[in-house]
């Protein structure tokens, strides 16, 4: 049975595991500077205000899938989002409902703190990702994505 839960600070060496999981099956993995330091100061050191929340879905013991999110705000709705930046399931777990479980409790968490808006991107080829998310009932918006690296 998969279980899935917030994210403590005893998981965070198995979600960066699967941090550069995704970043390997992104073809990224060379540019993912963030290590387990990182992890643990930025998600759970600071538990009034982390810099980022995650959400894990676990199968007998082991992280299989995770969200990563940030709490942002609108200016535009005059309110508080939720801002995801990654979603992953690893493959052997891909297509048994894990990602739908985990946005599900992303919803609920927003639901129960009254947030009525979930962000995030998608790579425009990824169809598999864009067709699962439509089938959640998100709008996949076209826009595009700006980067400046400064440092």
């Amino acid at each position: 049975m998969t279980t899935i839960r917030k994210a403590s600070q005893k998981d965070a060496k198995a979600l960066l595991s699967l941090i550069k999981e995704l970043a390997a099956y992104e073809g990224q993995l060379q540019y993912l500077k963030t290590d387990l330091n990182q992890i643990t100061e930025s998600g759970f050191s600071n538990l009034k205000s982390p810099k980022f929340e995650a959400i894990v879905a676990e199968h007998k013991g082991v992280l299989i899938g995770c969200i990563t999110y940030m709490w942002n705000y609108s200016i535009w709705n005059g309110s508080t989002y939720m801002s995801i930046d990654d979603v992953f399931v690893c493959k052997p777990f891909r297509g048994n409902s894990v990602g739908q479980k985990l946005m599900q409790y992303a919803k609920d968490i927003c639901v129960s703190n009254n947030i009525e808006l979930i962000k995030w991107e998608v790579e425009s080829n990824n169809e598999k990702a864009i067709h699962f998310y439509k089938k959640l009932g998100a709008q996949v918006v076209e826009k595009s994505f700006a980067k400046w690296q400064i440092g």
